[in-house]
């Protein structure tokens, strides 16, 4: 739902004005009533809200529009008071019906109510909001803690020790695997023999009486001999 608030309004209803410093700057005061918006709003409407402050108080170099977690913070730079923005802002909001208004001003009051949006006081609506913080904190608090995640064992020493007795020590560069020859892809062309007419004939040696008689298993007497016993030659 559509939230616009007046700022230092819900500030000085909710009594946080001079809570947080005493310098009169309103910067802490500022903080913590943003802060505490963001902890009472349903998340999806944060988009949707707008604080105006009056912009007499509004801290040197601070940007007249920022966001804060965000909600929309909007200084009435250039407008009488923060009342004369947030009347505007109700006149032109699309969906007024569906808009809720936090301020005492009757005067803004006036404004939404022609526009059917809906006004409170911000007494009033700090009063919700502090009951909603409540109720936020205690469904927090009765919600268990988170299951903690199991831790492995530690594995004793003694049982270390046993294992690399047995195995023996590792030596850890031998695990590294051992760099290979590329391999050559079938894809690849095999490497060409040189043309034969590039080849040299080679001089084949002549060969000897010894090369000649290599074939012969037995020698020329015991040729002989069989000869002269099986044929009766001399």
């Amino acid at each position: 739902m559509p939230l616009i608030i007046d700022g230092y309004n819900l500030l000085y209803a909710a009594g946080l004005v001079g809570s947080v410093d005493g310098e009169g700057s309103f910067e802490g005061e500022r903080r913590a009533l943003l802060d505490a918006l963001v902890a009472v709003i349903d998340p999806k409407e944060l988009t949707q809200t707008v604080v105006v402050f009056d912009s007499a108080k509004a801290p040197p170099g601070l940007p007249r529009v920022y966001n804060h977690q965000q909600i929309t913070v909007r200084f009435a730079t250039g407008y009488a008071d923060a009342d004369e923005m947030i009347e505007e802002l109700i006149r032109d909001h699309h969906a007024p019906k569906r808009l809720t208004v936090v301020s005492s001003d009757h005067r803004v009051q006036r404004a939404a109510k022609r526009r059917k949006a809906k006004a409170i006081d911000s007494d009033s609506w700090f009063r919700l909001m502090r009951q909603t913080r409540n109720r936020i904190r205690q469904q927090e608090a009765k919600q268990p803690p988170p299951p903690k995640q199991p831790k492995a064992p530690a594995i004793p020493e003694s049982e270390v020790n046993q294992w690399v007795e047995f195995f023996g020590e590792i030596d850890l560069d031998e695990l590294k695997p051992q760099d290979s020859p590329p391999r050559i892809s079938p894809a690849m062309p095999a490497p060409s023999e040189p043309a034969e007419s590039s080849k040299q004939p080679s001089a084949k040696p002549a060969a000897d009486d010894n090369d000649r008689s290599a074939g012969n298993v037995f020698d020329d007497e015991y040729l002989k001999k069989i000869a002269q016993e099986f044929f009766g030659e001399s």
